[in-house]
């Protein structure tokens, strides 16, 4: 009989400790995952402050009486067919990097730079110049301007606009044709 009063309160235990494991809210996330996801938010927020500008594609003006942004703008003919000479670029906390469209081995990286983003702008100064995007459409459609020395580089032109890689094959694209762009 002593037994019965134990194994009594080791199950009432045990289910008072799984209920409160099992806990969950009505997104299916437990107490804890809640906790976490708000203490980290903020700090990822910060940490990624270049979430908008991680890899950028370069595109042109296209149509310029369009209002809708995807017809007005699109990939450039001559520096993705012709020339295969524009640069998209990648831009992380540490490097930034200008990489040939056509060929991903073609990289120009700078290292040493500091940069402030501010709403829709993002200002990057090296030692010798300073880049500036600034969104100019309602989607993130960014034109670049470059402040301080000439700044050209061989095979991989810098673009006036550009766009999150990810949206590029919403833009108008026009057909390369005979050329093996």
């Amino acid at each position: 009989m002593k037994l019965y009063p134990t194994v009594l309160m080791l199950v009432l235990s045990l289910s008072v400790v799984s209920c409160h494991q099992e806990k969950k809210d009505v997104k299916g996330k437990t107490d804890y995952a809640d906790t976490m996801m708000t203490k980290t938010k903020p700090e990822l927020a910060a940490i990624d402050s270049l979430k908008h500008f991680h890899t950028l594609y370069p595109i042109d003006i296209l149509k310029p009486e369009s209002k809708d942004v995807f017809k007005k703008y699109g990939i450039e003919f001559s520096g993705i067919c012709y020339n295969c000479d524009l640069a998209e670029l990648k831009i992380t906390k540490d490097l930034i990097q200008f990489v040939n469209v056509c060929d991903s081995n073609e990289v120009y990286q700078v290292k040493k730079f500091n940069y402030a983003v501010n709403d829709s702008i993002l200002h990057v100064k090296t030692e010798h110049n300073e880049f500036i995007f600034q969104k100019v459409e309602k989607e993130p459609v960014f034109e670049l301007k470059i402040t301080g020395e000439p700044f050209i580089l061989k095979n991989k032109r810098i673009a006036k606009f550009y766009t999150q890689k990810a949206l590029i094959e919403q833009f108008e694209v026009h057909d390369c044709g005979d050329f093996q762009g």
